[in-house]
């Protein structure tokens, strides 16, 4: 499976296509309702690419610090892989206990994607409707999986700054939010 994972996101050509596809990959690697993927923008995470989540999660989690309690924040914090296999039973993720259960969504996983092992390129996350907890090959197919992502994604940004990719898209991604135009994608999945 890893390898097939491998083989289709290395054939991707552009950053936008690239991260859609890790998106989709790692979604169905986990078998999970929801996906996104965010990038570093300064300081903080920026959402670029989701799938099935509502308006209302992503105005929330539309910029994430370090400091926050949600797994994606403490995955940026940390450096490392966060799972969140209870968000009702876990006190750091009080604060977005209301916007989990508004978006249909009980457990959460979130890695870096770490380019030469120390560059923050982006973190997956992966958002489960039930309580549920990856299992260990599924986290380690993910943590080479998104070695290799980071790789990919920092050989892709060759014409510009990731701080300027994540502006763009995420921009691009609120726009259409604004315009009603994302219900109809983020409901595709490939």
């Amino acid at each position: 499976m890893l390898a097939q994972l491998t083989q289709r996101l290395l054939s991707t050509r552009t950053f936008e296509t690239a991260v859609q596809t890790i998106l989709d990959d790692v979604v169905a690697l986990h078998g999970a309702e929801y996906g996104n993927v965010q990038l570093p923008l300064r300081d903080e995470l920026v959402i670029v690419a989701q799938r099935g989540l509502s308006a209302p999660f992503l105005k929330t989690f539309r910029r994430v610090k370090a400091d926050d309690g949600c797994a994606c924040g403490r995955a940026l914090r940390l450096g490392k892989p966060v799972v969140v296999v209870d968000v009702d039973k876990d006190p750091e993720y009080a604060p977005f206990r209301k916007d989990a259960k508004s978006a249909g969504y009980r457990s959460v996983q979130s890695t870096p994607l770490m380019a030469n092992k120390r560059r923050l390129v982006g973190i997956v996350s992966t958002l489960f409707a039930q309580v549920y907890e990856p299992t260990a090959i599924e986290m380690e197919v993910l943590s080479t999986y998104s070695a290799v992502a980071a790789e990919h994604l920092h050989t892709l940004i060759a014409d510009g700054t990731l701080a300027e990719r994540a502006k763009q898209m995420n921009e691009t991604l609120y726009r259409e939010l604004a315009n009603g135009t994302m219900a109809r994608a983020s409901s595709k999945v490939r």
